[in-house]
């Protein structure tokens, strides 16, 4: 009897089970390496991320600060630029804040004192070499260094922000860490956690981003308001000033700019002291802003120097009206105390397009205004007079 002929056995009998092991340990090891690639490439844009959202607020704060403290570099009031710098300070983020001239000499340097201490200002007559460009950003670890140039129009000093990293930040980088820890134990237990780190990863991100957009906004808030009145300051005035100039050219329309400088303000600070002179003019910037339009800009330049933009004129009766109201709503005594405080106003008015041109500057209105003001005074102050050119 012959032997049954052997026929070769079928491979997909014998190696189905090695191939679905291996097909499975296949797709293990490709989702591993996935998910350490996903992790990997997500720490790396988390990092450039957080580097981003560093970089974008130590240069809103330097770009901020910078343009408040040009008046200050202007009028060389040290004191109020040194406590700008301080105010500055106080943000959690920041490390130290370094003020010099153009030449290199330092002006003012307030570091805070550990992580949580005070800010304190430090005495020191070093210079510094100023960076080859501006802005600047150096890292340093999780420390971010900001240079940029302070002056609007001409250069006037060098300004250094030292920025640390947030709370978030830090957070944010133990969760990556943690991410990468956890992509080395499997692929299903790796993409659950991922999911759960990016929803946490999110949350934080939104947290960062509000906390960004409530810096610009008191970044912006110090930039374009003074400080004690919280009416605009000469940067946000001289930026209304050129767009109702601009308007004015385009449509044929008049505008007027009210410089006004109070009479007996100093007699004030002398005999009652610069508490109730704040009072004062916190006081007198609301009876302004409530005696003109909506459309209107009430600003205060310091000291007790304030304008008043009026676009859309109709006439100069119009303008004589608003003076009389207003000059009799702040020569009213302001309460301070038992004591009652009394001012009054001195106001040059400078026309467009009576006293300038398209090719004037708005600086050329307000400086003739300024001279119209000077010229009240001298005829007997509490009172308003046109530029005469």
């Amino acid at each position: 009897m012959k032997n049954p002929e052997l026929r070769p056995a079928r491979p997909s009998s014998f190696n189905s089970p090695r191939l679905f092991y291996t097909g499975l340990l296949s797709t293990g090891v490709v989702v591993v390496l996935f998910t350490l690639l996903g992790a990997l490439w997500f720490e790396r844009q988390s990092y450039l991320l957080q580097r981003e959202g560093q970089q974008r607020a130590a240069s809103l704060m330097a770009e901020g600060l910078a343009q408040a403290i040009e008046s200050d570099l202007i009028t060389r009031d040290f004191a109020a630029l040194e406590a700008r710098l301080i105010q500055t300070a106080s943000h959690e983020e920041v490390v130290s804040v370094l003020l010099a001239d153009n030449q290199g000499q330092l002006l003012s340097h307030v570091r805070r004192r550990g992580t949580n201490g005070p800010v304190e200002p430090l005495f020191s007559p070093m210079s510094i070499t100023p960076p080859p460009r501006t802005p600047l950003f150096e890292f340093e670890n999780e420390q971010l260094r900001a240079w940029i140039r302070v002056g609007s129009i001409m250069p006037m000093g060098w300004l250094r922000i030292e920025h640390k990293a947030t709370q978030s930040d830090s957070a944010l980088r133990e969760l990556q860490n943690q991410l990468l820890t956890l992509s080395l134990v499997s692929g299903l237990v790796l993409i659950t956690v991922l999911i759960l780190v990016l929803r946490k990863t999110h949350d934080l991100f939104q947290e960062h981003a509000a906390g960004l957009l409530a810096t610009q906004q008191v970044l912006e808030n110090v930039a374009y308001h003074d400080g004690l009145t919280r009416l605009p300051n000469r940067h946000l005035l001289m930026d209304r000033l050129r767009q109702s100039l601009a308007s004015a050219q385009r449509h044929g329309n008049r505008l007027a700019l009210c410089f006004i400088d109070l009479d007996g303000f100093k007699q004030v600070n002398d005999q009652y002291g610069h508490e109730a002179g704040d009072h004062l003019l916190i006081e007198i910037a609301h009876r302004l802003v409530a005696g003109v339009r909506e459309v209107d800009t009430v600003a205060r330049l310091g000291g007790d120097e304030f304008v008043l933009l009026l676009p859309d004129l109709d006439s100069q009766e119009g303008i004589e009206t608003l003076l009389s109201r207003l000059l009799q709503a702040v020569t009213e005594p302001v309460a301070y105390g038992a004591a009652r405080l009394q001012v009054g106003m001195s106001i040059g008015i400078a026309l467009y397009p009576d006293h300038a041109d398209s090719s004037d500057s708005s600086d050329g209105l307000i400086e003739r205004a300024d001279q119209a003001m000077y010229l009240a005074k001298r005829q007997g102050k509490n009172r308003w007079v046109f530029y005469e050119g």
